[in-house]
C-alpha cells in the first residue's frame, strides 16, 4: 500500500491565484469611472482595444524625485491604424492590499497635455503618484478620451508591483 503524496503547488498557479485575488479585490471596490473596472490586465500582459490601439506596460518602478516617495508607471501605446490618435488621459492610482486611494480620495488626475500616436507608431507615456514605499501591489487605471469622439477607450486597469 503506497502512502498518498503531498500535493505541490505550481509556481504559475499561485502566480494565478494571486492574480485572481487582486483583481477580485480591485472590483470590489469604488475606482474613477464607477464601480465596475473593465478590463484588468495583469503588469505583464498588453491589452488591445476593438479599433486597434495597444496598450501595454512598460514598467512600474518606485522611485524618490525631489524629496517625494513615487510609483512611476511608464506605458507604450500602440497605433495601428492608418491616421494619428490623439487622447486626452485620465489617471487614478490605488495601493491594491489594502485597497486605498492615493492623493486626493476619489479624484482622478486628467492631464492637460494630450498624447499623440501617429498612424502605424509607437508612441511612450509616462505617469506617477505617490508612494509611501515599495514591494506594493497596485492598481493603475488610465482613460484615454478622443476628443474627437471617434473613438471611445474603456477605461484600462493595470496590475502590478512597485520595486
Amino acid at each position: 500500500m503506497s502512502t498518498p503524496r503531498a500535493r505541490r503547488t505550481s509556481a504559475p498557479n499561485k502566480v494565478l491565484v494571486t492574480f485572481l485575488l487582486l483583481a477580485l479585490s480591485v472590483i470590489g471596490f469604488q475606482a474613477f469611472v464607477g464601480p465596475s473596472v473593465l478590463p484588468i490586465v495583469p503588469a505583464d500582459r498588453p491589452h488591445e482595444f476593438a479599433n486597434g490601439l495597444g496598450v501595454r506596460l512598460l514598467s512600474i518602478a518606485h522611485t524618490h524625485e525631489d524629496g517625494e516617495h513615487l510609483v512611476t508607471w511608464s506605458v507604450e501605446l500602440h497605433n495601428p491604424g492608418d491616421t494619428d490618435l490623439v487622447l486626452d488621459p485620465t489617471t487614478a492610482c490605488r495601493h491594491v492590499m489594502p485597497p486605498e486611494d492615493v492623493g486626493t480620495p476619489g479624484s482622478p488626475m486628467e492631464h492637460t497635455e494630450s498624447v499623440v500616436v501617429p498612424a502605424g507608431q509607437v508612441t511612450y507615456w509616462s505617469d506617477s503618484c505617490p508612494s509611501p514605499d515599495s514591494g506594493r501591489w497596485w492598481a493603475y487605471t488610465v482613460r484615454f478620451d478622443d476628443p474627437t469622439e471617434e473613438h471611445r477607450y474603456p477605461p484600462l486597469t493595470l496590475l502590478g508591483r512597485a520595486h
